[in-house]
């Protein structure tokens, strides 16, 4: 599948909050972390995917992967994920968290998260507003140790 990989701007925030509507994924702190996200778009250029990265001191919540329904298989979701991992790796990121009730097996099996206790990451990430959010309070936490 052909498409573009950006980072995102606030242009694409109506586009990335949409698409995040369409996932089920909340809004909570997009807009405020805007410069951690990254964008995909199709060869029309309309936005079909979308990823960010919130940082917290060394540590940085991976956060919001989203790809549109009609395009969800055709590998768009790594393509991203791959390049937010080497930009976080690029900017002195120590580790990635992520929350996530659906995908804890592709991002264990493709990028060697492994499932850690919440606990151990609720004072690093205690001002992320997603980090707080009641729904996901049951999510699968997990973590990567990048090398830095």
């Amino acid at each position: 599948m052909n498409c573009t990989i950006t980072e995102a701007s606030s242009n694409d925030l109506p586009g990335i909050l949409e698409l995040l509507s369409q996932v089920q994924l909340p809004h909570d702190g997009v807009a405020e972390n805007i410069n951690g996200f990254l964008v995909a778009r199709d060869e029309s250029s309309r936005l079909i995917a979308t990823i960010g990265l919130e940082r917290h001191g060394n540590t940085a919540l991976l956060r919001s992967a989203a790809v549109a329904p009609e395009y969800q298989g055709c590998g768009i979701g790594s393509r991203l994920t791959e390049k937010l991992l080497e930009r976080a790796t690029n900017d002195g990121v120590e580790r990635v968290v992520l929350l996530t009730t659906t995908a804890s097996e592709f991002f264990a099996r493709r990028f060697g998260f492994c499932k850690k206790s919440r606990t151990a990451f609720d004072k690093e990430l205690a001002e992320s507003s997603e980090w707080n959010l009641p729904r996901c309070s049951s999510a699968v936490c997990m973590s990567l140790d990048l090398q830095v």
